[in-house]
């Protein structure tokens, strides 16, 4: 006979006791509901830092994004400078996995929407490493199951509800024009990523992140008077402005319902000034394809394309060619009408 108590093995070999998920952060990138969660209440910092940088607004009734994040107090080496060059990303049908050495591993699914990041105390005490390249990396996939997205940089004209988009090769100079743009009167939407939807009254569109603008060290001499954290982009060191204390009343932090959409397909020019002239349909198209997210999935293709195609339908497409006058890019932008 037994007395029925429990036989408890001395070694959680799994640790799934250690990696219980005690503590929780919640939000609404762009009303979809968002459940982070951890057995390390500190790494949640993480989380409230990502939220930061998307649109939020009232929850629907889409299905929950859920993160959980599990630190290991097993002792690693210190993390390196050149961390984010290591990422390695990979994928396999619904599955998509971010791995970094001995200092992180992660998987999540698309369809599901939910991911489960393991760190290392190293890494988990890098608040913004674990937000830019682990919370918002996943948040950014399964969001754009829903979203269409397009690499650009986007400014907003509020009184005349026009929408300047900005797409380029990497490098061109979009984040510099969009800075010259809002230091002239525009209101910032986006420096990296357009996220767009079409409903039944048109065109929808949000910026991410919000309020943050990323610019090379050589372009970062010809404004001074900003002051950022570097961070390391494609191998590139680039320093990222918070417009929000530079230009607070000139961030947009919610969605815009443009009533013209202006494509500008930047390019260089050794002069000074700024000229305007036209692009074409297919040229628009080989740059969308450039810079939009590649899907393998048809349901999500088929959706990111109907909303770009709808894009390339409704704009007025441009090749905006820019001069070395700042003066000259926003009054040729002013003409855009």
């Amino acid at each position: 006979m037994t007395d029925g108590s429990l036989i408890i093995p001395n070694e959680d070999f799994w640790s799934r006791q250690a990696n219980a998920q005690r503590f929780e952060f919640d939000f609404t990138p762009l009303g979809i509901p968002a459940h982070i969660t951890s057995n390390d209440n500190a790494v949640l910092q993480a989380a409230q830092l990502s939220a930061q940088r998307y649109i939020h607004m009232q929850p629907t009734d889409e299905r929950a994004i859920r993160i959980q994040i599990a630190v290991s107090e097993k002792a690693t080496h210190a993390l390196p400078h050149d961390l984010s060059e290591r990422l390695a990303y990979s994928g396999l049908d619904d599955w998509i996995a971010l791995f970094v050495d001995q200092w992180g591993h992660s998987f999540g699914n698309l369809r599901t929407r939910e991911a489960v990041v393991f760190l290392s105390r190293a890494l988990a005490d890098d608040t913004r490493l674990v937000s830019r390249y682990f919370i918002d990396h996943y948040l950014l996939n399964f969001i754009l199951t829903r979203w269409a997205m397009l690499h650009a940089s986007c400014v907003y004209d509020s009184k005349a509800r026009r929408l300047i988009i900005i797409v380029a090769t990497h490098n061109m100079g979009k984040s510099t024009t969009a800075l010259r743009l809002v230091r002239g009167g525009y209101q910032f939407l986006a420096d990296g990523m357009a996220q767009l939807k079409r409903d039944k009254q048109g065109l929808l569109v949000g910026g991410y992140p919000i309020g943050e603008v990323k610019l090379r060290s050589d372009v970062l001499k010809l404004f001074p008077e900003y002051r950022g954290e570097e961070v390391m982009l494609r191998e590139q060191s680039k320093t990222i402005i918070d417009l929000r204390v530079a230009h607070p009343r000139c961030v947009i932090d919610s969605l815009v319902r443009p009533a013209v959409v202006h494509i500008c397909a930047l390019e260089r020019d050794a002069v000074s000034h700024t000229r305007i002239a036209p692009l074409a349909r297919d040229e628009a198209l080989a740059l969308f394809k450039d810079n939009t997210m590649f899907w393998h999935d048809a349901r999500y293709l088929t959706h990111n394309s109907a909303v770009l195609q709808h894009l390339l339908h409704k704009a007025k497409l441009h090749r905006l060619i820019i001069g070395s006058d700042a003066n000259a890019i926003v009054a040729a932008v002013d003409q855009l009408i």
